[in-house]
């Protein structure tokens, strides 16, 4: 197993993403979570099967305490940076190419 943290700062919000691949290079679990500087964030994960995040946890929360919060406004003026990027095997990272083979 291979795990790879992506990490995407920002002014508003930063996202993480951890992929974990197989010996394969195949993606067969995801972790996402977006935080604001708005006082709240976003995370999602699960396995990936079939191309298809699994969702098990998919939930907002407040960045100070780490609580459950409810879907916050800011949440619709933001939607793409509520979907983790999908890269399926290990060999379509942005910087594949960079890592050992």
């Amino acid at each position: 197993m291979v795990l790879i943290r992506m990490e995407e700062p920002g002014e508003d919000f930063a996202a993480y993403t951890d992929y974990c691949f197989d010996k394969d290079g195949q993606l067969v679990a995801l972790k996402f979570v977006l935080r604001t500087a708005w006082g709240w964030g976003f995370r999602e994960e699960g396995p990936v099967m079939k191309g298809q995040l699994i969702t098990q946890t998919s939930e907002f929360f407040d960045t100070s305490s780490e609580a459950p919060v409810k879907r916050p406004e800011q949440a619709d003026d933001i939607p793409d940076a509520l979907k983790p990027s999908l890269y399926v095997r290990k060999s379509r990272l942005p910087f594949a190419k960079l890592l050992p083979k």
